[in-house]
């Protein structure tokens, strides 16, 4: 951890992290670096990618450093319970699950932003309003629709996807932007908001 924070500039913000894999991981990644509390919620028996390899110390720890792990089971009463008592005092939620996913759970913009107004809630999906917003979606999919494959491989042959993840890590970095610029807007405003951002636009 980094000793709360201290000194740092996102210091006594609180972050409620419902995300997995990269893409939501690594915008938590960013506001833990920058002094934020974040609260990595995982399920029971840990999330799936601290079995994965990778970055030399492994995706997990790489991904999740300056973080909290807490194992809930939100789909439980206690689960949801500990939640909303979560969100009280929250600064941030971040969630990064399959498009309707958090509506079906009851975590919900709408019903989290009654019980805390100042709410910052950010989410990132594959695509934006249109007719593929509910389709889930992975980096390679991320960068053939985006575009970016397009402009990788060789003239005699397919596209070719690159091994960075721009689509994940990416857009990542833009949704911490909307959220910091969201926190920022709340000083003047007072209230919370909703950010979004798609993998595609991300890619774009």
């Amino acid at each position: 951890m980094n000793e709360n924070g201290n000194g740092l500039p996102l210091a006594g913000i609180k972050v409620l992290s419902f995300t997995h894999a990269v893409m939501g991981p690594a915008a938590s990644l960013i506001l833990a670096d920058f002094g934020a509390e974040v609260i990595q919620i995982e399920p029971p028996g840990g999330d799936n990618t601290r079995r994965l390899k990778g970055f030399g110390v492994g995706y997990f720890p790489f991904f999740n450093r300056n973080k909290q792990c807490l194992a809930i089971d939100i789909k439980s009463e206690e689960g949801q319970n500990t939640i909303l008592k979560l969100v009280e005092e929250a600064d941030v939620l971040i969630e990064n699950f399959g498009p309707g996913t958090m509506n079906r759970l009851g975590y919900d913009y709408e019903k989290l932003s009654k019980i805390n107004p100042k709410l910052i809630y950010a989410s990132v999906k594959g695509f934006g309003p249109g007719p593929f917003e509910d389709c889930k979606v992975y980096e390679n999919v991320a960068q053939c629709t985006g575009g970016s494959a397009s402009t990788t491989g060789f003239d005699d042959g397919p596209p070719i996807v690159t091994g960075a993840q721009i689509g994940d890590s990416g857009t990542g970095l833009h949704l911490a932007l909307g959220i910091v610029t969201a926190l920022y807007q709340r000083e003047h405003t007072g209230k919370g908001q909703r950010v979004s951002c798609a993998m595609q636009d991300g890619v774009l």
